[in-house]
């Protein structure tokens, strides 16, 4: 009798934990990163009776959880390849935004503008009206350099930003894994279960991944490593490598800009590990930052750089509109000829951000120069010079127009964010389907969670049978011994 009752109560204990993990499969269906687990039951170690091998019943060994190392592992490369795109494509937007023309006038407008201003005033050099409508537009011009050139240094910025946020973020994601890492040791050490433990561990994981793209594994001395690829080690056991950024000066940066923001391990400042990362938020940031943005710096300077020595070339050949001695090259207002319509920029870089009207064409309209000579006002050979420079090969070594180079790069930005936004589109039909099938895996379902609810409630109602049977029997002999 006492084997019977014994026997009734391993298939009661196994039958009750079946439904509580059953239960909490069920109570976790909508939970993030969580995996199905399974009880592991097995028979208990037989006896020998008489010579008969006889069954002690039922024992559980352990809980397993529904695990694919290898769909896990291709989930992290597809949310870090979507992650790369969808950044990509949300950073160039911003850039494409700079250049966009169609709510109002753009520099590709304005410096139309300009040219046609020159063209009014070459049809009629002494008009006082139009003189002013030239200055204006050729401030329009310099103010929409500006804007694009500081619209462009205000975006790097931003990603600076970004990078510090993105940092902080993998740094507090690295000290979790490094705590759930020590957690999971000292209870498997005691011999516990440790499955909703390793699901929040994966789900960091995951979300780190969405930064760069990361290796994990366990090392011989049973350490879980968690690897930056082509970085370094982030996480090794329960010890961290933090991750640092600290703006550095214009020769240290990696875009050309003071203050830049670089990334560096903490306790190695000296080497910057900005462009070394694979894939992720982070490395769509920093290639944004350091090649597109500057690409667009660096053209849109350019074309400020050629479109004011271009015209200054011009106009210092001029003479000022009024009455001057001939031969003097000053009166009492000040140079007469060789006069810069713009300020001559000292090199190319930051020109579009330095880029204006001279003092003396600000200060007096006669110093806009029309004519080829002295005293001559209705001269108007130097402003349809000027003029005549909107379709001038003047750019990319004399193959293009001020205007044709400009519209190359607002075109060349426009295919670059085209092919990231679909980019991001396939990466995401990718990580869905990733995403899909680790569902399938270890995901829970639950009419299949149901079905062994009532399975193990008829076995753990079966087991209470056995024992009540036995409990019977053993009354039945006790009662014919009375």
């Amino acid at each position: 009798m006492p084997d019977l009752l014994n026997i009734g109560n391993t298939g009661l204990t196994a039958s009750k934990k079946s439904l509580e993990t059953t239960s909490h499969n069920i109570a976790n269906v909508n939970t993030e990163g969580y995996s199905r687990q399974k009880v592991i039951q097995t028979t208990n170690i037989p006896v020998d009776k008489g010579g008969l091998i006889q069954g002690t019943g039922a024992r559980v060994t352990g809980i397993s959880r529904s695990h694919d190392s290898f769909v896990e592992k291709r989930l992290g490369q597809a949310t870090t390849e979507h992650n790369f795109f969808k950044e990509r494509a949300e950073q160039l937007e911003q850039v494409e935004n700079i250049f966009n023309e169609i709510d109002g006038d753009g520099l590709n407008k304005v410096l139309n503008k300009f040219y046609n201003s020159f063209r009014e005033l070459a049809n009629q050099p002494e008009n006082e009206t139009i003189r002013s409508v030239v200055r204006d537009s050729a401030q329009l011009v310099s103010q929409d350099f500006k804007r694009i050139r500081g619209s462009l240094d205000g975006l790097a910025r931003q990603v600076d930003k970004r990078l510090e946020q993105e940092i902080e973020e993998i740094n507090q994601a690295s000290h979790n894994i490094a705590g759930l890492n020590k957690k999971i040791a000292v209870i498997e050490g005691l011999g516990g279960e440790t499955g909703d433990l390793r699901d929040q561990r994966d789900l960091i994981i995951k979300r780190l991944s969405e930064s760069f793209a990361i290796h994990s594994y366990m090392d011989e001395k049973n350490n879980f490593i968690v690897m930056a690829k082509n970085v370094g080690t982030i996480v090794s056991g329960t010890q961290v490598q933090e991750l640092a950024v600290r703006g550095t000066s214009k020769d240290e940066s990696s875009n050309n800009m003071s203050g830049s923001v670089e990334v560096f391990f903490k306790h190695r400042p000296a080497a910057s590990m900005t462009d070394k990362f694979k894939g992720g938020r982070l490395t769509a940031m920093t290639k944004v930052r350091n090649e597109d943005i500057k690409v667009q710096q660096e053209k849109i300077d350019d074309i400020a750089f050629n479109l004011v020595n271009s015209v200054n070339a011009i106009h210092r050949r001029g003479f000022a509109n009024r009455e001057v001695t001939p031969g003097a090259l000053a009166d009492s207002k000040g140079p007469v000829t060789g006069i810069d319509f713009f300020k001559t920029p000292t090199t190319k870089e930051n020109s579009a951000l330095n880029m204006d009207l001279s003092d003396l064409v600000k200060d007096d309209l006669s110093n806009i120069s029309t004519a080829l000579v002295e005293n001559s006002p209705g001269d108007n050979r130097i402003a349809l010079a000027i003029s005549k420079l909107q379709h001038e090969r003047i750019m990319d070594e004399g193959t293009s127009t001020l205007e044709e180079s400009y519209l190359q790069t607002i075109g060349r930005i426009g295919l670059e964010t085209g092919k990231a936004k679909l980019d991001r589109e396939q990466s995401e039909g990718i990580l869905v389907q990733a995403n899909n099938i680790r569902e399938r895996i270890a995901g829970v379902n639950l009419d299949e969670e149901t079905a062994n609810m009532v399975r193990f409630q008829h076995a753990y109602q079966a087991s209470a049978k056995v024992m009540q049977t036995a409990q019977q029997m053993f009354d039945t002999v006790l009662n014919i011994k009375r």
